[in-house]
């Protein structure tokens, strides 16, 4: 059974879980005793101030008591600050931590989902600065992230800090596995300065304390702060969490060994899965993402492992998998159960004093019988995840597709979703199918098919709109950027995106409502026929419904796809409730990559060729 979290060992038959991420050495002896000795205290009520737990976190590490909440776990610090702040708009980059969107819905507000480059190894970067727009009002970011254990430097994350401070938006960075990186690039030194920064931390990772639940919120604006604490329970914090916590404070040469450990198992279990078949993913947390065109999840459990299926993170597909880093002798179990059921391509490949000397000294016993050649380990750090089962088991098929060029990959891809369409017994309208497809492309979904609608002669419109012209109004500048200007502005149209304006920001302030809304206004005022590309703000397609219903604006044509949870589906109704010329996309789903592909799809097929 999978669910949205690790370590689900009451309803799996498993022998060792790699699905969750606490630190291998497990807990301290110190610690351990603590717990042990609140045993006598269970017949009183625990501080509700906690006060000893609070001293003793201020000296470790070196922060004033009054900067401090505990909680119930970082999870319950996530909806304390969702509840306190009640942000009308939350960005979460993704993949990500599925607790975020759970308290970010649980408090109401629209959420904006920003996906993470594989190309940049899952690190954000300046197009992240860029999605941060003044009508977002909360961000989260796991530093390093989960699942991908990809740490941010310090300077990045200070340029985004100045950025949200500009922006007035509140920055809630996860901290729950700097332990495990060593500290060096936590924002602690920044939160005298910075009073949008809310540091979330636990005991939870570092000190194998899963059941004991306890975390910490800090933040240097003590009225927000206090905001946050009246969120939560009284009495949140057991005497065994409190106890736990000041124990763990006196742990400081526990954290060094574990830093030089995890790094250590870390690269041996890494280097491991890449010479059985798997493309691993760089991090520096305690815990490794990895993907595999097997069904390694079912594999493994049938040997009594778990792992975690990554495939229900936004941002990922089926295949990914995330990897705890355990002892030495977990970690060889864990291999050797992956070698068990590797292809015959992997386990027969190269010869046997190769094979020997690659992993026999590593992995004793079955593993020494089942290695591969180390030119097979570069053409799978070279794959593309998500098409390797689209490349067939054969060696000569693999290597043939890793060396193909950017437009034969493309041109395979649009094959194999000609194939699924045709196994699934999906028929596309004719004058539809590039641009469903693209989308599909895009984002390997194929529900589009379905929930991707289009008035009486959308196609034929939009494409006569481009040839005569017609600009392109985007409400992201991450739309902007990925739509073909090159191609529009050979038919004399430009691509236009208004929410940084000054004039926007102002307006927007001015009147209280969101830089989306005042954008499309503004749009309005472009003197020649405009296609709308909305992919983010469903306030944006309620504005451009307004207009038209008060005879204010004709927009040419709308492309209708944002994607979130609050107004997003009620406002593409609107839309299909006009008379104007549309592609919108029913239900949660799109974005601005959406947006952008529906553009090219027309584009391309209008290039000269």
């Amino acid at each position: 059974m999978r669910g949205i979290h690790g370590g689900d060992i009451y309803r799996n038959r498993v022998s060792v879980d790699f699905s969750v991420n606490v630190n291998p050495l497990g807990m301290p002896d110190g610690v351990r005793a603590a717990l042990e000795k609140s045993v006598e205290r269970c017949g009183t009520y625990p501080d509700p101030e906690a006060e000893e737990l609070k001293g003793a976190v201020s000296r470790m590490l070196g922060v004033p008591e009054k900067y401090l909440v505990f909680g119930n776990g970082a999870s319950e610090l996530f909806l304390g600050i969702l509840h306190a702040v009640k942000p009308r708009r939350t960005l979460i980059p993704v993949p990500s931590f599925y607790g975020y969107e759970y308290a970010a819905e649980a408090a109401g507000g629209e959420i904006t989902y920003f996906p993470l480059s594989p190309e940049n190894g899952y690190l954000p970067g300046d197009d992240l600065l860029e999605a941060l727009t003044e009508d977002v009002d909360l961000l989260f970011l796991a530093n390093p992230n989960n699942p991908t254990g990809r740490l941010a430097g310090k300077a990045y994350l200070k340029r985004l800090l100045k950025v949200c401070g500009e922006k007035g938006i509140l920055a809630v960075i996860d901290e729950c596995f700097m332990e495990f990186c060593g500290g060096d690039e936590s924002l602690l030194s920044e939160l005298e300065t910075q009073g949008n920064l809310l540091l979330v931390r636990a005991f939870t990772k570092s000190f194998a304390l899963p059941g004991v639940r306890l975390g910490y919120l800090l933040c240097s604006d003590t009225s927000l702060l206090n905001d946050v604490r009246r969120q939560l329970p009284e009495w949140n914090l057991s005497v065994f969490a409190q106890a736990a916590g000041v124990a763990c404070t006196g742990e400081r040469r526990f954290l060094e060994k574990t830093v030089s450990y995890v790094r250590t198992e870390r690269e041996f279990l890494a280097g491991n899965l890449k010479k059985l078949g798997l493309t691993v993913f760089p991090g520096e947390a305690d815990f490794i993402l990895a993907y595999s065109s097997r069904n390694l999840y079912e594999e493994l459990l049938e040997q009594g492992i778990l792992i975690r299926d990554c495939s229900n993170f936004r941002g990922l597909s089926e295949g990914f998998f995330r990897i705890a880093v355990k002892t030495r002798r977990e970690n060889e179990i864990l291999l050797n159960a992956v070698a068990r059921t590797a292809p015959g391509e992997i386990r027969e490949r190269g010869n046997r004093r190769e094979k020997a000397g690659d992993l026999g000294h590593l992995v004793p016993g079955k593993i020494s019988e089942r290695g591969s050649e180390r030119e097979k380990e570069k053409d799978l750090e070279h794959l593309v995840p998500g098409e390797s089962s689209a490349r067939g088991s054969g060696r000569e098929q693999t290597e043939n597709l890793v060396h193909l060029r950017p437009e034969e990959i493309e041109r395979r891809s649009f094959e194999i979703i000609g194939q699924e369409l045709e196994k699934r017994g999906i028929c596309l309208p004719k004058e539809q199918e590039r641009i469903t497809k693209r989308v599909i492309h895009t984002t390997a979904d194929f529900e589009y098919t379905r929930t991707l609608c289009y008035s009486e002669h959308a196609v034929e419109t939009i494409q006569n709109l481009i040839r005569n012209g017609a600009d392109i109004v985007t409400d992201t500048n991450m739309a902007l950027s990925g739509i073909n200007r090159k191609i529009l502005a050979g038919f004399g149209g430009e691509v236009h995106c208004f929410m940084a304006e000054e004039e926007t920001v102002r307006l927007a302030k001015a009147r209280g409502t969101t830089r989306a809304a005042v954008s499309m206004e503004l749009a309005a005022g472009i003197k020649k026929p405009v296609i709308f590309a909305i992919g983010n703000a469903p306030t944006a397609l309620i504005q451009l419904y307004e207009m038209v219903r008060d005879g204010v604006f004709r927009p040419a044509f709308i492309i209708g796809v944002p994607v979130g949870f609050v107004n997003v589906e009620a406002a593409k109704e609107l839309i299909l409730k006009t008379d104007i010329p549309y592609i919108i996309n029913r239900g949660r789903k799109g974005g601005s990559s959406v947006a952008a592909a529906i553009c090219n799809a027309v584009l391309y097929e209008l290039a000269p060729r």
